[in-house]
């Protein structure tokens, strides 16, 4: 009896544990604070198909497109996109990428744990704050000389700074944690026909032959427009013809 209490406890155990962890992310532990990035380059069967799929499958999660650009270099049609998701759903929304891959190039996912990091910014915040109080109360209660107060006013300047500085980073790296980045390179190889350089010798010649009946054709046209011209022309030189032969004949 006490063994199957035992059992029944250590499956409770090993339940809670599971629940613990953070569902479908793989990528982490649920209790560091973790910069994840993907950079994912694949082949995709058709470009315009495929960014629709993907902005589709973005409107399940938080997320947004933080740049995109989509270039054509032949055959390649080619879009870059990046995409900031909240980290939890990073894992998720990743899988639902891999669906629209026919050929993977790469795949790589890093990330940093700047856990480290945020406690070394929150003890420096908190003694800033610290010593800015004391030059604080030194300038409040007058205490000192005016060399003395000049230098706790300079002081507290620069602590200003340094505390704006640290609060700005670590606003930064809140924001990185957060939102994962997927830095996405999906192309597809255009095949269409693609015109040739060197021009083939029939066509060469099809090309010769519509450009001397387009010649001979303007000649046409041409004559057409000058024909009083050559009839006033001709009946000059008839005339001219006529009056030498009679001067002959006398």
């Amino acid at each position: 009896m006490e063994s199957s209490v035992t059992e029944d406890s250590d499956k409770t155990s090993v339940s809670k544990n599971l629940a613990a962890l953070p569902k479908n992310d793989v990528y982490s532990d649920g209790k560091s604070k973790l910069i994840k990035e993907a950079r994912y380059r694949f082949e995709v069967k058709n470009v315009k198909e495929s960014t629709t799929a993907i902005e589709t499958a973005m409107r399940k999660y938080p997320a947004y497109i933080s740049s995109s650009n989509l270039t054509r270099e032949n055959p390649i049609l080619e879009n870059k996109m990046t995409i900031r998701v909240e980290s939890q759903y990073f894992n998720d929304l990743l899988q639902d990428i891999d669906k629209e891959a026919l050929f993977v190039n790469t795949r790589e996912v890093t990330t940093e744990d700047v856990s480290k990091e945020f406690v070394d910014l929150e003890s420096r915040l908190a003694t800033k704050r610290e010593v800015e109080s004391r030059y604080m109360n030194i300038l409040r209660n007058k205490a000192g000389t005016v060399e003395e107060l000049l230098e706790a006013e300079r002081q507290i300047g620069a602590l200003h700074e340094e505390i704006e500085a640290t609060i700005s980073r670590m606003n930064y790296l809140k924001d990185q944690v957060r939102y994962s980045s997927i830095n996405l390179e999906f192309y597809q190889t255009i095949t269409e026909r693609i015109a040739q350089t060197r021009e083939p010798m029939s066509d060469k010649f099809v090309t010769a032959l519509t450009a001397g009946l387009n010649g001979l054709l303007n000649v046409m046209i041409g004559i057409v427009f000058i024909w009083p011209l050559l009839l006033v022309g001709g009946i000059v030189l008839t005339y001219l013809s006529f009056r030498k032969k009679m001067k002959i004949k006398i």
